[in-house]
């Protein structure tokens, strides 16, 4: 069995893993880096493409929304080729009105999330496809993200600072060492199958990092560590065409289908959020389909009649 030596095991291929493998390779470790499939099959690459301003966790979770502004920052340096700065909206629909805007408005002041409300007019100009019923406007931060060409412009820097990574590289088992004489054991590396190949490879590492997402339960599980995941399932309806240019939000509690966000060509309204018991096998439903495009007529009336791309 072929076996590769290593300083640090990477396991998954999305914006994490190949996001520890560049800082890691930058630091000077040595550094191997496998994923199942292609980069970004996972989570990564099943998302809206929204780049957060922080805005829909300030009343929420403000700790998280002020998480998001800062990498929303960081982002913005390092992956500037990969966002459009299309900027937010926060919109108060007729079902939205209520306290929440004013909420909104000072969760963003405390959580240092950039807040600017606008006119309605000001609004209907940038976006005259918005519902004219509208009450308030919020101007957020809000940016659309490729996550594809992030991650991959992550992975050929990581490369470029020295890491190995191997797509098609599956995760067959972890390999343990121990128990030691105080009853611990460790874990120095995976067995993996080099799907491409047809070959098992044995590596070995001073420190393995588990960077698999949804999938991180299965593989802790492989050391006898119990993590609770739970994954969720989360339906987008991709548009024939770019509806908007602005990133369109509700302004209420997070809730399915309360945005909008344009993603070069199309836009994508999202999401459902569903418990789902395999992150690998999902399906999608209809009725998920019909509500993205009913939540979507309450932003922009007419959505529910278009045409969809892709769900």
């Amino acid at each position: 069995m072929k076996r590769i030596d290593t300083e640090i095991l990477v396991i998954g291929g999305g914006a994490t893993g190949t996001g520890v493998a560049w800082d890691a390779a930058l630091r000077g470790f040595k550094v191997v880096l496998i994923e199942k499939r292609d980069l970004t099959h996972g989570t990564t690459g099943r998302y809206h493409g929204l780049l957060h301003s922080g805005g829909r966790y300030v009343v929420k979770d403000p700790v998280s929304a002020t998480e998001c502004i800062h990498e929303n920052r960081i982002l913005r340096k390092t992956h500037t080729h990969c966002i459009e700065d299309t900027s937010g909206f926060f919109v108060v629909t007729p079902e939205d009105e209520g306290d929440f805007p004013d909420k909104f408005a000072a969760g963003c002041v405390a959580t240092g999330v950039p807040c600017n409300e606008i006119s309605i007019a000001e609004a209907l100009r940038r976006e005259p496809l918005l519902n004219p019923r509208i009450s308030r406007v919020f101007e957020l931060p809000d940016g659309s993200a490729d996550s594809f060409l992030a991650t991959h412009a992550t992975a050929q820097a990581a490369r470029q600072a020295g890491a190995d990574l191997r797509i098609y590289h599956e995760l067959m088992d972890l390999i343990i060492e121990g128990p030691a004489s105080d009853g611990s054991s460790r874990v120095i590396g995976a067995r993996v199958r080099d799907v491409a190949k047809g070959e098992d490879v044995e590596i070995y590492a001073a420190m393995t990092i588990n960077a698999t997402g949804a999938w991180a339960g299965r593989v802790t599980g492989m050391a006898g560590i119990t993590i609770s995941v739970i994954p969720g399932k989360g339906t987008m309806v991709a548009m024939n065409h770019r509806v908007l240019n602005t990133v369109v939000n509700r302004c209420k509690m997070p809730a399915d289908g309360d945005i909008i966000v344009p993603v070069h060509t199309v836009a994508i309204i999202g999401t459902t959020d569903e418990r789902v018991a395999d992150p690998e096998n999902l399906r999608i439903e209809p009725w998920e389909v019909q509500l993205m495009l009913d939540e979507g007529d309450k932003m922009v009336p007419g959505l529910s009649k278009a045409r969809v791309v892709r769900a």
